[in-house]
């Protein structure tokens, strides 16, 4: 007789597993032990404080799995989270959760509210890690993205010339200085050719590009989110890294927007845009040999030049954390740059 109650008491505790229950906020998550689903909603209610007489479904936390049976009870590991999801509420995977929280932590509306209790929370906390992250986000809370006007925004505008009066100015003219910088290089390597025919015809190119360039504006509309076309950022000013030259996108979804904030403007001096095909290691010399081998009846396309120099078939925006300095597979050939002369004389044919 005493052997079986102990034999009864060992197989029961054999089948309690630990279990570890919250409700849809996430505010608490608390321990249990259980038997069986039954014992499992009458521990957990009674520890998450809801009322006997209201129904609730049983989901796991990692993927929203519906727990139906005992059977299946016994399947999962244990420390288990489970979510006690009452009557019109739905499962949220936790990324969906924090994405809900903090768009409503960047309702404008509260949003001095929300910076002094993050401050308050900041002057309590001692671990740097979150520290940064409490900062970083603070920093985002403490922006002003829409607005354009100097007036409207004066402490984005510290340290600019007076002479730009509008946020989409300001940026238009960064683009182009970055522009103008890829071609002031090109001229420069260029300048050591030594030969004087080769370097003729090199000049010619130069000064078909510059030319080219002045028509486009040196391509200001890369960073004007007023630009009707060829803008980089969206309407609001949203710039995404696209990722290393060797790779289809950033994995860690870098992004900034230069509009938001006199430090935003600053820190967006930390991406590049970047040639894919590297412009002095593969495409000036590549250009420099076309120009070294050019026969009579051809001429070299300063179309395809400007398109490996300026254009953005050949121009990726990168954060300075996904910038790679390696060598590049991605390699042209100098014959690319050549055209036949009776091409370039149909197309210099003005339309009538």
């Amino acid at each position: 007789m005493y052997n079986s109650i102990i034999s009864f008491f060992n197989n029961k505790n054999s089948e309690m597993k630990a279990f570890k229950i919250q409700d849809l906020k996430r505010e608490t998550r608390i321990g249990i032990t259980a038997n069986n689903l039954s014992e499992i909603l009458q521990k957990g209610k009674q520890k998450l404080k809801i009322s006997n007489d209201v129904q609730v479904t049983v989901v796991l936390e990692k993927d929203g799995t519906e727990v139906t049976s005992n059977d299946y009870l016994k399947t999962l590991d244990p420390q288990t989270v489970l979510v006690f999801l009452k009557p019109g509420e739905s499962w949220m995977e936790a990324g969906e959760q924090v994405y809900h929280s903090l768009n409503k932590l960047y309702n404008r509306t509260k949003q001095t509210d929300v910076v002094k209790k993050l401050r308050e929370l900041m002057s309590d906390e001692k671990s740097p890690e979150k520290i940064s992250i409490i900062s970083h986000y603070l920093d985002q809370l403490q922006t002003d993205p829409v607005s354009e006007e100097r007036h409207e925004h004066e402490d984005w505008f510290e340290g600019v010339d007076k002479k730009f009066n509008k946020k989409s100015d300001f940026m238009r003219n960064a683009a182009q200085q970055r522009i103008r910088s890829y071609y002031t290089s090109a001229k420069d390597q260029i300048k050591k050719e030594n030969d004087p025919c080769v370097k003729a015809c090199l000049d010619e190119v130069m000064n078909k590009l510059n030319e080219e360039l002045k028509r486009n504006k040196f391509h200001g509309d890369y960073f004007d989110r007023t630009a009707s076309k060829n803008k980089i950022c969206d309407k609001k000013g949203w710039f995404t890294c696209e990722g290393a030259f060797d790779e289809g996108s950033c994995s860690s979804f870098h992004k900034i927007n230069p509009y938001a904030s006199r430090g935003f403007r600053h820190m967006f001096g930390l991406w590049n845009l970047d040639h894919i095909v590297e412009k002095s290691r593969e495409v000036i010399p590549k250009l420099i040999k076309a120009a070294q081998n050019k026969r009579k009846a051809e001429d070299i396309n300063f179309d395809e030049v400007y398109k490996y120099l300026f254009k953005r078939d050949n121009l990726r925006l990168v954060y300075i954390g996904c910038h790679k300095k390696a060598a590049r597979e991605q390699t042209i050939s100098f014959d690319q740059f050549y055209v036949s002369r009776q091409e370039t004389l149909l197309n210099d044919i003005p339309v009538i």
